[in-house]
């Protein structure tokens, strides 16, 4: 059986949800898992799981050796850059095994070998999980000095590495949704050269082999059951994994901070849940916490939405200027008009410009006049500046936009 080892760097304390990860880890003893963090976990670890102590100093340091130029992180986010270099930097803690991965933390894993056979890392050179793009959650290369140092071919890197400014370069410079509209890397405008446009180039060249497919959910989709390691969605359909990354940050979630995970437990859109729909238990807070809760919120929303319009106190306090989506390519624009009041717009070149209203019931919270039913919450520093716009909608989907330095 061909080795696989999974590395990931995480600093800070570990989230709520780790302990999900270390038992889907669990499932798969012949996967190595291999954290380097600042943090001590005092929970369970099986065999295959090592989390060794690595603290953001170390890696600049580890870096800066194994790439030949000086490294200096600042922020933990900006490794996500860094990812497609691991099987250099970490090469030798990587001996022996015949292939190395990028690997989250918000993951829920099943099966790992139903998917990555023997076969399939026989053939292949780089395996994704995503026809449309490169997914950096969980990402293989096969372990040779060729594939690894694949991110050198950008000829931006060594500027990504030295950047303060993340650029998710392990995957598709933020151009997720175009992708996922079938448009090629290579025809979208990019501000600087990815693993994207590395791994398609390569492969187009006959250079690589690569393996694209379809083999993960992520989003709030629910109806997901991990019973004794098999994942499925919907009962029919066994999957890779459940990626975390909408569902850990809505603001409709329920966490679930179990001391002993079950060896089976449901997957809904807002929370995780022990008891099957089938019983009375299960049945209770599946409806609360799906149903009523969100419906609440939701209802509340409206409500305070339609008064607030119907008020209109206007916002002229926000700070002027673009805040970009941390986690993507969307951008929210907040200008004045000529009576000094906020106006908003999505795009640049926009000539639709609307008002700012201010929410009626929260002071840290305004709507779009004539817009949906977003909110949109405002953070400001001590000196009265709007640092970070945060939007929610409908679904409690919540996305973080950063002003940027002009």
């Amino acid at each position: 059986m061909k080795k696989i080892g999974l590395i990931n760097c995480y600093f800070g304390n570990f989230p709520w949800y780790f302990s999900f990860f270390i038992k889907s880890c669990e499932t798969n003893p012949t996967v190595d898992f291999i954290i380097f963090s600042d943090s001590k976990y005092d929970g369970y670890l099986p065999e295959n799981v090592k989390i060794i102590h690595f603290t953001l100093t170390d890696f600049n340091l580890l870096a800066s050796t194994k790439l030949g130029f000086e490294i200096t992180v600042k922020k933990a986010y900006k490794l996500c850059d860094f990812k497609p270099s691991y099987g250099v930097l970490f090469s030798d803690f990587l001996v022996g095994y015949d292939f190395w991965g990028m690997c989250d933390i918000d993951i829920i894993f099943g099966r790992i070998r139903e998917f990555m056979t023997d076969e399939l890392l026989e053939e292949y050179d780089v395996i994704n999980t995503r026809h449309d793009y490169l997914t950096g959650s969980f990402l293989l290369f096969k372990n040779n000095t060729e594939i690894n140092s694949l991110f050198t071919k950008s000829k931006d890197y060594k500027k990504i590495f030295t950047s303060d400014k993340h650029y998710c370069f392990d995957e598709c410079n933020f151009k997720h949704m175009q992708l996922e509209l079938n448009m090629n890397i290579f025809d979208v405008p990019c501000e600087i050269e990815s693993m994207e446009h590395i791994i398609r180039r390569e492969y187009d060249l006959k250079n690589i082999n690569v393996f694209f497919d379809f083999l993960v959910v992520d989003g709030l989709s629910g109806r997901l059951k991990w019973d004794n390691g098999l994942l499925s969605y919907g009962n029919k359909l066994e999957i890779l994994l459940y990626h975390l990354i909408q569902f850990k940050s809505n603001a409709f979630l329920r966490k679930n901070d179990w001391n002993n995970i079950p060896n089976t437990f449901y997957i809904d859109k807002y929370t995780f849940r022990k008891k099957t729909k089938k019983t009375f238990q299960g049945l209770q807070e599946f409806y609360v916490s799906n149903k009523y809760i969100p419906y609440k919120s939701l209802l509340l929303n409206i409500g305070d939405y339609l008064i607030s319009n119907f008020k209109r106190k206007e916002l002229f306090f926000l700070t002027e200027g673009i805040y970009k989506n941390k986690l993507g390519d969307t951008y929210i624009y907040i200008d004045k008009n000529k009576t000094g009041k906020n106006i908003v717009s999505f795009k640049e070149s926009s000539k639709t410009k609307r008002k700012s209203v201010s929410s009626k019931f929260r002071k840290d919270t305004f709507y779009i006049h004539n817009g949906f039913f977003t909110n949109y919450k405002f953070f400001m520093t001590e000196d009265g500046q709007t640092q970070k716009i945060q939007s929610m909608m409908f679904d409690g989907t919540i996305t973080n936009y950063e002003l940027l330095e002009k």
